[in-house]
């Protein structure tokens, strides 16, 4: 069988249920020969993971997932080989994390306006010190008989339009991508069957993107066809990965997305010709 990746994995250092080290162990059970760990606005899970995968045999790119906007539409960027100490990058995602904070004081203010008996400090308690997002808000709604599932809570209060719903902070793609750049990284947009048309695509790789998201657990067949086609006409790296967030935040679907491991090195030789010039 062909070496495979995983190039879009979550642990607890943002909303995943499985710690750093706990996603690395899954990976090498399944025998992935390598994956990143893209946390949601977070790069502190990265020396766990690295320290597991020279312990198991598993190579981890060090990456992260940034929030960014572009025409009035949330868009993910997905950070590889990134220097996770870096001054610039820790400082901008030390941003990201106050503003997480913030938004969801929000939208506690927001669900106890709506008499829902939520309080800030469960929320906190629930992120554990991860980078706080909707998830943890759900978790403590299920727990607190509010909501029968995680997905309920997002239907009927958190989604996007939802009576609690709070917009958070974000960058541009250019700026996010500049402080993906300053940390020595490569910038890949991703899951972009996610946005519900391609239409902004142009617009963000003149933004300065370096690639895009392939292959995704969202994506059929004939859409990995149309961004692997689209990623060539524009000279774009191509990535790939399950976005799995572990067992407690759906199916366990990590290394379920085929990604031969040519794919991280291509990405690999990318990132080092853009380093070069």
């Amino acid at each position: 069988m062909e070496d495979l990746v995983d190039l879009h994995l979550h642990s607890t250092c943002s909303d995943g249920s499985s710690t750093p080290e706990g996603v690395v162990q899954r990976a090498a059970r399944l025998g992935l020969q390598v994956i990143s760990l893209t946390d949601h606005d977070s790069v502190t899970g990265i020396p766990e993971a690295q320290q597991a995968g020279e312990t198991l045999g598993v190579k981890v790119v060090p990456g992260a997932e940034l929030s960014a906007q572009y025409g009035g539409r949330d868009v993910h960027i997905l950070a590889y080989f990134v220097d996770h100490t870096s001054d610039s990058l820790v400082q901008s995602l030390a941003l990201y994390q106050d503003e997480r904070r913030n938004r969801a004081e929000r939208i506690i203010k927001r669900l106890n306006r709506l008499g829902v008996k939520v309080q800030f400090e469960q929320v906190l308690a629930k992120a554990d010190g991860a980078s706080i997002g909707r998830p943890h808000i759900a978790d403590v709604l299920v727990e607190g008989g509010v909501c029968f599932s995680p997905n309920e809570a997002f239907y009927k209060y958190l989604g996007y339009g939802k009576a609690a719903y709070e917009e958070k902070y974000v960058m541009s793609p250019s700026e996010a991508i500049g402080v993906i750049h300053q940390a020595g990284g490569v910038a890949v947009l991703a899951h972009p069957i996610l946005y519900q048309s391609d239409d902004i695509l142009p617009g963000i790789v003149e933004e300065g993107i370096d690639g895009i998201e392939v292959w995704h657990i969202k994506h059929k067949p004939k859409d990995s066809r149309r961004y692997e086609a689209f990623a060539e006409e524009h000279g774009l790296l191509k990535s790939g990965g399950s976005d799995c967030h572990g067992d407690a935040r759906g199916d366990a679907i990590m290394g379920k997305v085929q990604v031969p491991v040519s794919v991280y090195e291509n990405l690999k030789a990318g990132r080092d010709q853009r380093l070069s010039m």
